[in-house]
């Protein structure tokens, strides 16, 4: 922390001051200043040899034993004494500056190897107490010390006592070792600041017998000038320098010690007069302001300062306000600052509730604040802690139902439905919907795991801060094999139109109303301006379409049906139905202009698909009604586009259209040819091209290649030499947006060959026409577009070519031969013969074995911790999902005669264990993703390789691989995983707060499912309890509550409670392992309302050490949904529960607490509940004025009524 300008403290050694672990050692360097003016051991080494008469020391040599070679009759130490006492000898402002700050920490420590008492002076001074003075070799005990201890004596000691000379250390830290002993307690005990010290000081050579392996952090104040490059020494001998300008008598110094003394002691009108001046003009860029900030935050008073002075209403315009409210709320969510309690844990602190209950009443609770409360929600989606999940739930719903906040309803969706780890469904990597079509699973159970969520993101232009939201589903690859099931069936197109209308409404819910889906599906029919449109949502409007043309004897009640579901897309799908229906041309155009439609953005395409088929077959006075409704709407469009031309091209590109489409007889609607003629001669018109799309892109990619697909594959099939001319031209120049050409053709390549693989055939001839050089990207990017291709009619071809070519690959080659196989296998697309099956397999071996030993891993060190992403983006690993693909799909293909992993499959898996190399990491990942699937296919042939592969990836690798959604079977939890499991518990802490959730939580299941031994579940759980001294315990208790709130039924609660959890309770109440902590019992008290019939078992447990809760979020005690299962005999154990949580002290203005008491009294009774009603109202939990009100049932007469 910039404590000054000049000077920034450590925040570690901030810490143990606020923690009262530090000590305070003072050097000589603190009395040279005047009106001190002591010197220092060289100076005084001088002085006494002057006054004995003697040479003066050289440069160099060693002080202590050159005053230890004195003459035996100088007594240099009484001399010393003499020196460093006087009537002018007084403490200066560095004297002060220190005992201010020893007197600032709780308890005073300060260790003096000076012989003076400034330091006492200056305490006297300032009517500060030290506590109690040592003087050596009569020193304390170095881990439990207090006060000011004079280690080499003081003047006031007999002369024997004082240390000075080489003999003297000698004594003090080696023969007798009184000192080394009191440093080494002391050193490992507290962390020390050294203050007038220099590097080579006499001292800090001796001082050094005094620090341990286990010695805490040491700091020193040195000025620039002692530093003198020489850091790496300080930080050598385990001292870390804190440097300060020594201009002005070490001014400097004396304003740090001065600014530390006021950090620590400051309160809240000591905030309140600096806090202002910093916070009202935004976020300083000034490092000693952010610092001050920062560490006012880090208390409660401090917090609650700056929340009043954010907050207070006079001085500022209000925008100017908000501007500043929000630039310091994103500063606080920054990750310097405590972005964790906004992302990760639960407040642990006062001033951490503060700032989390600020943004909810500041900004949450608050109107004019809604755009940015989403743009925090956009930071947060991806992860957001519990409590801050749950404090927003419950506060934008009760503004929504108590105070009528709908402006809140866009929040609550996103809330309620697409926040990550909360209320987001999981992703699922890919669906393959025709593997399930004749199971048991019905579409509506798949309507729950196949959900819609938005995604927010911030606009990329404009200055508005309201994130934008698109709809992003839990599965969004949709494995597809309809050339052997039909997915349009009754069941299924209820499905599909049940996704689209939740999608449609989560969309409305959020934006207000106005949804558009033509920008990311422009047309219902199938289109390459179809450009963003997720395959699960593109399935959908597939099936639904073709349902519909199908099913011409439905296709009323489906348009009736769509165009009232009050979703855009359906909407467009029932224009859609009605331009491929057996309506007549005049029904389908006036429908169009009875709904007012024709000028509707979103359903544009489909609008002038309607006029496009009912163009020849209109009827007069469909023609007429038609003419005078553009007439009629072009006040309407020239309002629309603020702009009269525009609106005049509107009316002329519906002219156009319809005239284009009448098959040429356009002479028999004069009066609209003459309309369109007259507005093109006058105002420049000319028939758009593309007319029927609100918005054409010439390409689906911003950046091309100028040329379109199809004119792509007619130039390959006509005129190849302009293509060809056109790709090897100026390969490397640089385009636009930086893009070479190369670049360009090669993802047109891809897409071109993906749609017709012949292109590819016809391309690979031409590009291996020229240089190695030139020709090995393009033909990359063929052999990528054949792996996302059908390859039914030229299969054999293409295979012909890969296997021509690998004998001579490289290594981008290589990439694209993997990718080409991995692909193949994996989307399904092309029907794989068994002769295509096994040439791929002969490509895959091939390529391990000519080419896994040159593969290097570039950038490792930046896939540490997503070593998924990182198999699947490279050829080994992609290599490895291919071998897997290939066991799938033979299971699927032919379950009943399934004999395990054939010959091939073994000996690629076996290669992936045994060989090593930089391939391994993405190749066992692989491996160790899909492991459940493997065993359960072939376990024997699994085990044999399994412990090699455990043994050689690591604990550490395998967890931060699985988690957070680890899926073990029994067996293999009995043979490998167990045992991983007890050794991961030595890397927690290299793990994320959410991975670490995700372990422990595991670890429950573990001990719940999975058939353990009790001497294995024994074991498995005293890891939890000791584990870095029991860090973790409270952690794991957490996650049994919201197992047990989230997951279990009640009668899985009872199997667990009977099963280990009752006898683990009752020896962590015995201490047994660890003690049992304060924040563990806290997390088992969250757990006592959730025991149902056990209830009492589990209270009775917290009946002599119930936890302090102060600081805690109280709401996750009262469990008010779960009262109901609280069985009458535990009644008394319940309320007495809550009884012991309101007496508390610091319990006050506890949210919900009335509805608890009615709750409580609706299931027990008011008499049981009536003395915690009373404690209640006494501790001001609830207002004086709270009263029970009658339980209501329903009468007999079917009305509700008092009980």
């Amino acid at each position: 922390m910039w404590i000054t300008a000049d000077v920034n403290i450590p925040q570690q050694l901030l810490d143990a001051a606020a923690k009262d672990e530090v000590v305070f050692f003072v050097g000589a360097g603190v009395s040279f200043n005047p009106p001190s003016n002591l010197p220092s051991y060289e100076q005084l080494a001088t002085k006494l040899a002057e006054e004995a008469d003697e040479p003066l020391p050289h440069n160099g040599e060693q002080l202590d034993r050159f005053i230890g070679m004195l003459p035996d009759n100088f007594n240099a130490h009484k001399r010393t004494k003499d020196l460093m006492r006087g009537d002018n000898i007084h403490c200066n402002s560095t004297h002060e500056a220190i005992v201010r700050l020893v007197n600032s920490v709780e308890t005073p420590r300060i260790v003096t190897t000076n012989y003076d008492l400034l330091l006492e002076e200056a305490a006297q001074k300032q009517n500060c107490d030290l506590g109690r003075s040592y003087y050596g070799p009569a020193v304390p005990i170095g881990s439990d010390f207090s006060g000011l201890l004079y280690l080499h004596g003081s003047v006031d000691s007999p002369d024997r006592e004082i240390v000075l000379d080489d003999r003297d250390f000698a004594r003090a830290y080696l023969s007798e070792g009184w000192a080394t002993r009191f440093l080494l307690k002391l050193f490992e005990t507290y962390t020390v600041v050294f203050i007038g010290y220099s590097f080579g000081d006499v001292i800090m050579r001796y001082l050094a017998l005094g620090i341990s392996s286990h010695a805490r952090p040491r700091y020193i104040f040195l000025s620039e000038e002692d530093m003198n490059g020489r850091d790496n020494e300080w930080q050598h001998n385990g001292i870390i320098p804190i440097p300060y300008p020594a201009a002005n008598g070490h001014h400097a110094l004396v304003e740090a010690l001065t600014a530390w003394t006021d950090y620590i002691s400051s309160d809240y009108n000591a905030y309140k007069k600096r806090l202002p001046g910093i916070i009202e003009n935004g976020v300083p860029k000034d490092a000693v302001d952010l610092d001050y900030v920062r560490a006012a935050l880090s208390t409660d008073e401090g917090a609650q300062c700056f929340v009043d002075i954010i907050e207070r209403e006079e001085g500022q315009k209000k925008a100017d306000k908000s501007k500043i409210k929000r630039e310091w709320l994103s500063w606080v969510m920054s990750p310097d600052v405590l972005r964790e309690i906004f992302t990760e844990r639960d407040p642990k602190t006062q001033n951490e509730i503060i700032l989390l209950n600020w943004f909810i009443t500041s900004f949450v609770q608050r109107p004019e604040e809604l755009d940015f409360v989403l743009h925090v929600l956009c930071k947060l989606q991806s992860s957001m802690s519990n409590w801050l999940f749950e404090r927003l739930h419950e506060c934008v719903s009760y503004c929504i139902s108590q105070n009528g906040r709908r402006d809140l309803v866009p929040a609550f969706t996103v809330l309620m439905t697409s926040m990550q780890g909360h209320s987001a469904p999981c992703a699922l990597d890919e669906f393959d919907f025709s593997s399930i079509y004749n199971s048991d699973v019905s579409p509506q159970i798949l309507s729950l795991a196949i959900r819609p969520y938005l995604k927010l993101a911030m606009p990329f232009w404009g200055n508005g801060i309201r994130p934008n939201a698109e709809i992003v589903w839990s599965c969004d690859k949709v494995e597809k094999n309809s050339s052997e099931f039909s997915l349009e069936t009754e069941e299924f197109v209820s499905f599909a139109e049940s996704g689209l209308q939740r999608a449609s409404a989560l969309l409305q819910a959020y934006q207000g109303g106005d949804e558009y889906s033509h920008l990311s599906r422009p047309s219902i029919e199938p289109s390459d301006q179809n450009m963003h449109v997720s395959d699960l949502q593109s399935m959908f409007i597939d099936i639904l379409r073709n349902y519909a043309h199908a099913h011409k004897d439905q296709q009323d009640e489906l348009i009736h049906r769509w165009w009232n579901s009050g979703s855009a897309l359906l909407k467009r799908l029932a224009i859609n139905t009605i331009a491929f229906s057996d309506w007549d041309a005049d029904r389908k155009v006036n429908w169009i202009l009875d709904q007012d439609y024709l000028f509707d953005v979103d359903a544009h395409h489909e609008v002038y698909t309607v006029l496009k088929v009912s163009a020849p077959g209109l009827g007069e006075n469909s023609k007429i009604k038609i003419l005078k409704y553009l007439r009629n709407k072009f006040n309407f469009l020239k309002e629309r586009y603020s702009d009269e031309r525009t609106a005049l091209y509107g009316q002329f590109d519906v002219l156009q259209w319809l005239l284009r489409n009448m098959n040429g007889d356009m002479d028999s609607w004069p009066e609209a040819w003459q309309w369109a003629n007259e507005l093109a001669q006058k105002h420049g018109f000319s028939p758009r091209e593309h007319a029927d799309y609100y918005a054409y892109a010439e390409s689906a990619h911003i950046v091309t290649t100028g040329i379109s697909n199809e004119r792509f594959i007619d130039l390959l099939t006509h005129e190849p030499s302009i293509i060809e001319e056109k790709m090897f031209a100026g390969q490397n120049k640089i385009g636009e947006f930086g893009f070479t050409s190369i670049e360009l053709f090669n993802q047109q390549i891809r897409e071109v060959v993906a749609h017709n693989p012949q292109v590819g055939l016809t391309l690979w001839e031409l590009v291996n026409r020229h240089e190695e050089h030139a020709s090995v990207q393009y033909r990359c990017s063929i052999i990528r577009g054949w792996g996302m291709a059908l390859l039914d009619d030229c299969r054999d071809s293409i295979l012909d070519l890969l296997r021509n070519l690998l004998p001579k690959v490289n290594q981008d080659e290589v990439n694209a031969i993997s990718t080409f196989l991995n692909m193949q296998m994996d989307q399904g697309k092309t029907t794989i013969t068994e002769k295509m099956l096994q040439v791929m397999s002969d490509f895959a071996l091939q390529l391990w074995n000519e080419h896994s030993g040159a593969f290097t891993l570039s950038n490792g060190q930046q896939w540490e911790n997503d070593p998924v992403t990182c198999s699947l983006n490279c050829w080994p690993g992609e290599l490895a999902y291919f071998w897997i693909e290939r066991i799938r799909w033979r299971y699927i293909h032919d379950p009943g005669s399934w004999n395990g992993f054939d010959a091939d499959e073994k000996d690629a898996i076996h290669h992936f264990i045994e060989d090593e190399g930089d391939f391994s990491r993405p190749v066992w990942t692989a491996l160790l993703v899909n492991i459940n699937m493997l065993h359960s296919l072939d376990n024997e042939d699994v085990e044999s390789w399994l412990f090699d592969l455990m043994g050689k990836a690591g604990t550490e690798f395998i967890w931060n691989l699985i988690l957070p959604n680890p899926n073990f079977n029994i067996r293999l939890i009995d043979i490998v995983f167990y045992k991983s499991c007890i050794d991961e518990f030595e890397y927690l802490s290299h793990l994320s707060e959410y991975k670490r959730q995700s372990f422990l939580l595991q670890v429950f299941r573990m001990i719940t499912y999975g058939e353990l031994k009790e001497k294995q579940r024994t074991r498995l759980l005293s890891k939890v309890v000791t584990v870095e001294n029991g860090a973790y315990a409270a952690l794991f208790m957490d996650q049994v509550a919201w197992a047990f709130e989230f997951r279990l039924d009640s009668k899985d609660r009872d199997m667990v409670w009977d099963l280990w959890l009752h006898q683990f309770i009752e020896d962590r109440h015995a201490g047994k392992g660890r003690n049992w902590g304060e924040e563990e019992r806290v997390a088992f008290a969250k757990l006592v309302p959730l025991l149902g019939a056990h209830l009492k078992e589990g209270a009775e447990y917290l009946s002599d050490s119930f936890p302090k809760v102060t600081g805690y979020d109280l709401n996750e005690i009262i469990m008010l949904d779960n009262i109901d299962c609280i069985p009458q005999e535990c009644a008394e154990a319940f309320i007495a529960f809550y009884m012991r949580l309101f007496m508390q002290s610091g319990v006050f203005h506890v949210w919900k607490a009335g509805e608890l008491l009615q709750k409580l009294a609706n299931k027990f009774g008011m008499d049981k509940v009536s003395s915690l009603a009373s404690l209640a109202k006494e501790k001001r939990i609830i207002p004086d004025t709270w009263n029970f009100s009658p339980k209501k049932e329903i009468h007999s007469d079917g009305k509700e009524g008092e009980a």
